[in-house]
């Protein structure tokens, strides 16, 4: 059985809020003229003419939030740099709880529009929800779907600028966080919670990014690196059913080179994946340092509305190492977007929001709260999944 140990793949992630490229080489020593350069490129004549274009400078771009345009569409766009774009999510449910009364608790009722960043943003999130997921069972439903669909929004868009990295230098996300308690583009809540975003965000800004490009049946497996010298590993990957049975796997040893982005192999299934089986599969890789799990990626052949979830009869257990609780998670069937909490104190989970596949168990840890024993944390360990959102 394969175990994950999910943890922050860079010590020097910054909030989860933009990245750039790692290579200060070619800035140093250049003094003004770097400047003089980004007056003419980026706030001159040029910038002027087209002050959002995608030929010089930088680039804000919010034709999906704004303009309702699906999260494909990011992958139309090439930047020079992406300085802003962003998708909506609710805060935390407790952070929804300290601003609203029950009867407050309707995404359309007064508080819910009051304590909302831009107009119409209720609406707009349930219009976007229903291209990926099914129709939230309740409200806190509701509060969990809107921030997997935040997070996989902007992964969706990062991936994609960062496999094209020699064209696109950087990408920031609008926004880090909050100045009061409201449904916002931010990754953290006015209370310092995070939301799915900021874990998720720490996955796709990783120095070494593995990523699926997806156009069923075709997927590409792309390294995007931000190293300044190679990494060898091995690639695993397994196209699947979602109670676990291969239909095609196998392995190889790859290579990311410095400061580029690698495409590893692209896989056409056209000829295993058709409209009869389509709902019940998916494709997986996983990148590996020797016996050390680095990090994975799962696509999809359909949107997850259509996949046919079962229920994956997790598995969780529970021990204390050091000062952390770690939590194991096991699952019967494919599992998405799992939710881990404490109920009654807010911790930060070495990864949240994750899947688990049919046969693998996935390690995640978090601190236990002082004056807490293991047995306390035990017991107030909640878990959630897309499961859940809808039955």
């Amino acid at each position: 059985m394969d175990v994950f140990e999910l943890s922050s793949p860079w010590t020097g992630f910054l909030n989860g809020a933009f990245s750039y490229p790692a290579n200060p080489a070619p800035a140093q020593g250049l003094g003004a003229s770097v400047f003089a350069y980004a007056g003419r490129h980026v706030f001159g004549q040029i910038g002027l003419q087209d002050a959002n274009g995608q030929a010089q400078g930088d680039a804000h771009y919010w034709d999906v939030w704004h303009g309702r345009k699906p999260f494909t569409s990011y992958r139309g766009t090439y930047p020079r740099f992406m300085s802003e774009f962003g998708f909506q999510a609710f805060p935390t449910i407790e952070t929804v709880e300290f601003y609203t009364q029950p009867e407050d608790r309707n995404l359309t009722s007064y508080i819910m529009e009051h304590h909302q960043r831009g107009n119409h943003g209720n609406g707009l999130i349930i219009a976007q929800m229903t291209e990926t997921f099914r129709m939230p069972k309740d409200f806190e439903a509701w509060i969990y779907l809107s921030q997997v669909l935040q997070a996989e929004g902007i992964r969706y868009g990062v991936e994609h600028w960062r496999r094209h990295m020699h064209r696109v230098s950087g990408t920031l996300y609008w926004q880090l966080n909050d100045c009061w308690p409201v449904a916002s583009w931010s990754s953290i809540d006015y209370f310092g919670r995070w939301k799915a975003l900021h874990y998720a965000a720490r996955r796709f800004y990783a120095p070494l990014l593995l990523s699926i490009e997806d156009k069923p049946p075709v997927m590409d497996i792309h390294l995007s690196s931000d190293l300044m010298e190679s990494w060898q590993g091995t690639l695993k990957w397994s196209l699947e059913t979602l109670a676990g049975e291969a239909l095609d796997t196998g392995s190889m040893e790859v290579t990311a080179h410095p400061l580029e982005n690698t495409l590893i192999r692209s896989f056409d299934f056209r000829d295993l994946v058709n409209k009869e089986n389509e709902r019940q599969l998916f494709f997986t890789c996983q990148l590996w340092k020797g016996d050390a799990f680095i990090t994975t990626s799962i696509a999809t052949f359909v949107p997850n509305k259509h996949l046919s979830f079962v229920d994956p009869k997790l598995k969780i257990t529970t021990n204390q190492e050091g000062d952390k609780l770690v939590i194991a998670v096991t699952a019967e069937t494919l599992v998405r977007f799992i939710e881990l909490k404490l109920t009654g104190a807010d911790v930060i989970f070495s990864d949240n929001y994750f899947d688990v596949t049919a046969g693998r168990t996935v390690r995640v840890s978090c601190p236990i709260p002082e004056g807490w024993s293991t047995e306390d944390a035990k017991n107030a360990l909640n878990v959630y999944s897309l499961f859940d959102s809808f039955t």
